[in-house]
């Protein structure tokens, strides 16, 4: 599974093209369930240092792709040493991760709502 979604993030940096996101993808936000806030957490358990960040956001999710049922969000934090927003975005299908994309260019748009995400902040081993 971390083969595909790595290949498919791949594939997504090398098309290099960076249009807008479309007004409907920014309409058909919804905000995070719980479900997708702890399988984000739990993806990451053992990856990084818990208790490591001093700001966690998660963004609203978003319908990418209404044919093929492809949601994304993103997520945003800070760290004690590195005290700038961190951007990752994230592609989901069918409840599993199809890409996962440092500082993808669609997580900064203006229209994306953030909310707050203690479940990352206060993560445990």
């Amino acid at each position: 599974m971390k083969i595909k979604f790595l290949a498919y993030a791949a594939l997504l940096a090398l098309a290099g093209c960076q249009t807008p996101v479309a007004q409907s993808v920014a309409d058909s936000q919804r905000p995070p369930s719980n479900a997708v806030r702890h399988e984000y957490v739990d993806a990451l358990r053992g990856t990084i240092k818990a208790g490591n960040f001093v700001k966690a956001e998660i963004s609203s999710v978003v319908l990418l792709d209404p044919e093929k049922q492809i949601y994304a969000y993103c997520t945003r934090t800070t760290e004690r040493a590195y005290p700038n927003w961190s951007y990752i975005g994230l592609g989901l299908q069918h409840d599993m991760i199809l890409y996962l994309k440092k500082d993808d260019y669609r997580c900064h748009d203006e229209r994306l709502r953030y909310y707050d995400f203690p479940e990352l902040r206060n993560m445990k081993y």
